[in-house]
């Protein structure tokens, strides 16, 4: 099990025969205020992940800037088993997602899987303008896809939900490459409620993406999201339901524009 998954809202890349979707609904467009203070180059975030009451894994994601302006941007992640989880079934592996523009639209992706004895790499080419995407896994024959609109994946997804015009009771769309198809996520805002965190108590946004795909397994539920109620929109906790349990992620450490709460 890759802990990512249920982390990121099960946005999943599943790569299949090359294709013409037909169009669907228009992405939201970002807030452009929030581009600053809920994307920010050099926030760093760090997450345990429990099972049952267990520590399974930990998480870490930081958004680096590659030019001068501030309009490419790479998303590092890195997750990992730890605890007994860990000794059993030892998980490393490594993402790195390249976005462009205001829209945060991803350009290149590349993907490292160490699972156990087990190695994978798999890297992805977003042409945006062109509605092509070009896939390969190690070095089987590369795959070519054409979708009928622009697209996220499941990181560059995550980000663009916090830049969202979220409003109570509303949803907004996110488009998202999965299951061999473009699938017109939305996104809503549930409810408004204060949670503890290493930031204190927070009033926070409790978000549920909903997913029409399944991934790279039979989800049980769509995810919980708490983002903070304000101009950060820090992920406080995310949590899944998988056939056995729920997987929960909390934060534990935030380095951003919002000050640095290590826990404590």
């Amino acid at each position: 099990m890759t802990l990512y998954i249920f982390f990121l809202g099960l946005w999943l890349l599943l790569p299949g025969p090359a294709q013409l979707l037909a169009a669907g609904k228009e992405m939201t467009p970002p807030e452009e205020h929030l581009l600053a203070s809920a994307y920010p180059a050099g926030e760093v975030l760090h997450y345990d992940v429990t099972w049952l009451g267990m520590t399974a894994g930990r998480l870490t994601m930081a958004v680096k800037q590659l030019d001068d302006r501030g309009e490419l941007l790479a998303l590092e992640i890195t997750a990992r088993t730890a605890g007994l989880l860990g000794k059993i079934y030892p998980v490393r592996d490594t993402f790195r997602v390249v976005v462009r523009g205001p829209a945060r639209l991803p350009s290149h992706y590349r993907i490292d899987q160490h699972q156990g004895e087990r190695r994978n790499i798999r890297t992805t080419i977003y042409n945006q303008e062109r509605r092509l995407i070009v896939y390969q896994r190690n070095q089987d024959p590369v795959e070519r896809f054409t979708v009928a609109g622009p697209v996220h994946n499941e990181f560059s997804a995550f980000y663009a939900m916090r830049i969202m015009p979220l409003a109570l009771g509303k949803s907004v769309v996110i488009p998202t490459f999965a299951d061999r198809e473009r699938h017109d996520v939305e996104v809503m805002v549930e409810k408004i409620e204060s949670i503890d965190s290493i930031l204190g108590r927070r009033e926070s946004l409790q978000v549920r993406p909903q997913l029409t795909f399944v991934g790279l397994y039979e989800k049980a539920g769509d995810p919980q999201i708490w983002l903070t109620d304000d101009q950060y929109r820090v992920p406080l906790r995310v949590r899944s339901r998988i056939a056995i349990g729920s997987l929960t992620a909390t934060l534990t450490y935030y380095q951003g524009p919002a000050g640095e709460f290590p826990s404590p």
